[in-house]
């Protein structure tokens, strides 16, 4: 009797060991096989907000906008987008007499205001892109922003301190003061303003306009149908 009860715990032992190890054998199996399509392509696989920075960070600027007498009037952001133009909000470059544009490497460029809408909050610069840096695409969609689409914000709150932020598309077209705009719960501060608001392709489905000041955490941006309005009449 009592060895047919020692055989027992030796069998139900055995059998507690074999199914940690089939759970371990499991896991490691799963992990190997993330980490080997990982280490295909000779990089380490990002997603989200860290591939939407890295594609999209060198696109986008410090903008600093100076008065008449050469005092820093305001700053702002501003991104990249092909042929030797830019994007950025009116109110930024608004009553300014001249521009520069701050990379990321240090180097400054001199910009011009090709137009700007005070209406939509939206301004076309013009601003030589010598080093060839990468531009930013508009979103191509029939429907570039969706309720609950995950969205991502970049700009400089601080003149070394280029952020990114994430959040969702509140709504993609909400009437303020008589003007539709796209709603984002992605945080902005000052000094963002003008910056792209991208889908996470990396696409730009906004432009950063402002925040509420009744709303906490829902921030207003440019709509991708008025900065293709404005882009529009500035090639005519």
């Amino acid at each position: 009797m009592e060895r047919s009860i020692t055989s027992w715990r030796f069998r139900r032992r055995m059998i507690g060991i074999l199914a940690v190890l089939i759970a371990v054998a499991c896991l490691n199996g799963y992990t190997g096989s993330s980490v080997a399509k990982a280490a295909g392509t000779g990089q380490v696989a990002v997603s989200g907000a860290e591939k939407v920075y890295q594609s999209a960070a060198q696109a986008v600027f410090y903008l600093k906008a100076y008065r008449k007498d050469g005092t820093l009037k305001t700053v702002g952001t501003g991104f990249l987008i092909g042929d030797g133009k830019a994007l950025t909000a009116a109110h930024v470059v608004k009553d300014g007499v001249t521009f520069e544009a701050v990379f990321e490497d240090g180097s400054i460029q001199k910009i011009t205001v090709l137009s700007a809408d005070t209406e939509t909050d939206v301004a076309m610069l013009s601003v030589q892109n010598s080093k060839k840096r990468p531009v930013l695409t508009l979103s191509g969609d029939k429907q570039p922003a969706r309720y609950g689409q995950r969205s991502f914000a970049i700009g400089y709150p601080l003149k070394d301190g280029k952020i990114i932020t994430e959040g969702i598309v509140n709504a993609p077209t909400a009437e303020v003061n008589d003007v539709i705009r796209l709603l984002t719960s992605a945080q902005v501060s000052a000094g963002m303003s003008g910056g792209p608001l991208l889908n996470e392709e990396g696409r730009v489905i906004g432009l950063i306009s402002g925040s509420f000041r009744t709303m906490n955490g829902i921030h207003i941006c440019v709509t991708i149908e008025d900065i293709r309005k404005l882009m529009k009449k500035s090639n005519t």
